[in-house]
């Protein structure tokens, strides 16, 4: 029972460490090649976006704001970034490889730090998918959808992803094939 009270907690990344493994020197690095690319675009439209200008100043505002935060939250430039979004709509083929590059920097760090929509999932031996609830908020995942042959097997994780991971859940291999359900999280027909 002593050793169990006062055993050695094990020590967690420093700083340096955690962003090594993460990349962020990496990606902070072609965040502000990307910055300096797109100050040389002009014009164009995309989403709320009105000019390639417009975009770069809200970019710049983030990324300043996301480099003082002691916890950066990458949400909005995986947005920015993800495939047809704003970056490749002022980039095109120009911007294609580091916007690429970026996203799948931030798009690693993202899955293991928050519930993404359609991300695979594993807790105590059961696997799972990550699903959109009608009632979810924007950027507010967390319901999984486990593979059971039951119509509704759903467990609510929102908010709750760092207590997720502390009790033992992973992110699996996003080519898992699920026995009971679809990759989106509706059952299989019986005859698939």
């Amino acid at each position: 029972m002593f050793n169990r009270i006062f055993k050695k907690k094990s020590k967690g990344l420093s700083k340096i460490e955690y962003w090594k493994k993460w990349e962020l020197f990496e990606l902070f690095s072609d965040l502000h090649l990307a910055e300096k690319m797109l100050s040389e675009f002009k014009g164009g439209y995309s989403g709320k976006f009105s000019s390639a200008e417009e975009f770069y100043n809200a970019f710049v505002e983030h990324l300043y704001e996301i480099e003082k935060d002691n916890v950066a939250d990458f949400t909005q430039i995986w947005y920015w970034f993800a495939p047809t979004c704003e970056w490749d709509d002022f980039t095109g083929k120009q911007g294609e490889k580091l916007g690429n590059r970026i996203f799948e920097r931030v798009n690693n760090w993202k899955k293991n730090h928050d519930f993404v929509h359609g991300t695979k999932v594993s807790l105590d031996g059961e696997f799972g998918v990550v699903i959109k609830s009608e009632l979810d908020e924007p950027n507010f995942f967390g319901i999984i959808r486990w593979d059971s042959n039951q119509e509704s097997d759903n467990e609510d994780w929102r908010g709750m992803f760092g207590t997720f991971i502390n009790q033992g859940g992973l992110i699996i291999d996003q080519n898992h094939q699920f026995e009971f359900i679809n990759d989106d999280g509706t059952l299989k027909k019986l005859n698939e």
